[in-house]
């Protein structure tokens, strides 16, 4: 990754997940980030953060920690914020691009583009979605409440993610460990194509060819069968 980053020419938009990364649910920690954004910033490279899964890796505040440090440093950066996994909101399509700019002049011609780029792509987006998110935001009451499902959320993912890789593991698979120490909404399973073909057709559960499988579906009545399904595939 670094390597990449260093070969990348001044200017380059470089996208990075900020927390729970997709599909691996390997994050960098804080020392890895650190020699990310010191190659970022020597080679003049402009970071587009996508910040899709915030509050469910460790908490609202530190799962956004990559921005602030970017922001603290950096000129430029872009950040894309989804709304659809920690309020639920998939079918309204919820979001915000936030640029960071150098001065006022800078900002107002980036907001000039921005808005020629809504215009003629969506122009006049529906507000429903954007004003649950508003109106829950700006009430202190209903903030907490939001946040404190949110951490309930979290706190299912991450036990039902420790669940899966103890069951493989006693299934006869203890090699899967590493599944436990992911986190997110996803797992990358390391399960090849044809053993993801085979939990399809033979056991029906599903995940992508590449092995990607979603621990959020997970719940204490199917986990134990998918597990059961994967140590089995594995096994041969």
């Amino acid at each position: 990754m670094l390597a990449d980053l260093t070969a990348a020419q001044p200017g380059t938009i470089v996208v990075l997940h900020a927390c729970c990364h997709n599909p691996t649910g390997y994050d960098l920690n804080r020392e890895q980030w650190a020699q990310v954004l010191d190659v970022v910033e020597a080679r003049n490279l402009v970071p587009f953060l996508d910040l899709a899964y915030q509050g469910f890796s460790v908490g609202l505040a530190d799962d956004a920690w990559v921005v602030r440090t970017f922001a603290s440093r950096l000129g430029n950066l872009f950040c894309a914020s989804s709304f659809s996994k920690n309020f639920g909101l998939y079918g309204e399509r919820v979001g915000a691009v936030s640029v960071l700019c150098r001065d006022a002049d800078e900002a107002a011609r980036v907001r000039s583009q921005l808005k020629i780029v809504v215009r003629t792509n969506f122009s006049n987006p529906p507000t429903h979605g954007a004003q649950l998110v508003a109106t829950v935001l700006a009430d202190p009451t209903l903030r907490e409440i939001w946040t404190s499902e949110l951490t309930g959320m979290r706190e299912r993912i991450k036990s039902m993610r420790t669940s899966l890789a103890s069951q493989v593991a006693q299934a006869g698979v203890p090699e899967m460990g590493y599944v436990a120490e992911q986190v997110g909404m996803f797992s990358y399973s390391g399960l090849t194509r044809d053993q993801m073909l085979r939990l399809r057709e033979e056991f029906g559960v599903y995940g992508t060819d590449a092995g990607r499988i979603c621990v959020a579906a997970l719940n204490e009545n199917n986990v134990g069968y998918v597990a059961s399904s994967i140590a089995s595939v594995v096994r041969g």
